[in-house]
């Protein structure tokens, strides 16, 4: 799995959800294809996957359809996440039920031994192999409380996943330093603006 980078420096995900954090980050590249939505193209699905280790980069080609579940999940995922940043509030309803339609099929098994239960992606086709891992990955944070510090920046244009490492899990930005410090002054100017009517 490649590592991600963060903005400001921030820590990804512990372990394996930071594969999970890496997928819902595909719709912004902070690497080589600045802002672009790494599951845009066939193309740019293979390279995520294969970089991932969830495929090939010789592998079939995903389909319109495949690449439309792909980035179902990916969004129903994100969705999650969001709400993740506001205590309290539920997971949107028709959030839940695309996700449960788009992870229809995804191809993963459930293995015991001594430490337990875990998941592992099935047998299948490869875009049901890395779906099945996918949302294997997210069930497990979930189950274990660490999903809960998987949040979305709210900031303006952002949108990025990040995990919140804080003591008391109370981060709100994906860097305090770019859309935290944006946000503040935006409050600021937007206060000076109403004080001078």
């Amino acid at each position: 799995m490649t590592v991600q980078e963060q903005p400001g420096g921030r820590d990804p995900a512990p372990g394996e959800l930071a594969l999970v954090q890496a997928f819902i980050n595909t719709h912004f590249s902070l690497g080589d294809d600045w802002g672009q939505d790494r599951l845009a193209t066939p193309a740019g699905v293979r390279a995520w996957l294969a970089g991932q280790g969830l495929g090939a980069p010789s592998g079939t080609t995903p389909t319109r359809g495949e690449r439309a579940r792909l980035i179902a999940v990916r969004e129903g995922l994100r969705t999650l996440a969001s709400a993740n940043g506001e205590p309290g509030r539920p997971a949107p309803a028709a959030a839940l039920a695309a996700l449960n339609r788009a992870g229809t099929g995804a191809a993963v098994e459930v293995r015991f031994d001594a430490l337990g239960p875990r998941f592992v992606a099935g047998a299948g086709p490869e875009l049901d192999r890395a779906l099945g891992r996918i949302l294997a990955l997210a069930a497990t944070a979930m189950i274990d409380g660490s999903w809960a510090r998987l949040k979305v920046c709210p900031g303006e244009h952002c949108g990025w996943a990040f995990y919140d490492h804080s003591r008391n899990g109370s981060g709100r930005w994906c860097s305090m330093s770019v859309c935290g410090g944006r946000a503040k002054a935006r409050a600021h100017y937007r206060r000076r603006q109403v004080g001078q009517r």
